[in-house]
């Protein structure tokens, strides 16, 4: 009878024992938990500054593809507005020159029936 109730007692006292282990791994678990989300937080937060980091650059970039587009377009337009000038006086640089021709010719005639 004595090892039954020596075994009861080792039984009981092991019992007790795990379950205060029980309450010790629910506060290690929910401490690994709050670590867990600590680093998630703090990896959020670097992933967040370099998506931030990122968008500025490239906001950057896009201002100045669009500062360098608008000068492309400027000269674009600027040579467009030469050419189309040059290709309108060219019909009347023809007209001056034939009108000046004949201007000349009838001048020649008159000259001739005046005397």
């Amino acid at each position: 009878m004595k090892y039954g109730l020596l075994l009861f007692g080792i039984v009981f006292l092991l019992t007790f024992a795990g379950c205060g282990n029980g309450e010790k791994g629910e506060q290690q678990a929910q401490g690994e938990h709050q670590v867990a989300v600590e680093e998630v937080k703090e990896q959020t937060h670097a992933v967040t500054e370099e998506m931030q980091k990122t968008a500025e650059e490239a906001a950057k970039v896009a201002e100045e593809k669009v500062e360098e587009a608008v000068k492309t377009i400027e000269e674009t337009a600027g040579e467009a507005v030469e050419t189309v000038t040059e290709q309108a006086q060219q019909p009347v640089k023809k007209m001056t020159d034939e009108t000046e021709h004949y201007t000349e010719g009838a001048k020649e005639k008159l000259k001739k029936v005046v005397e």
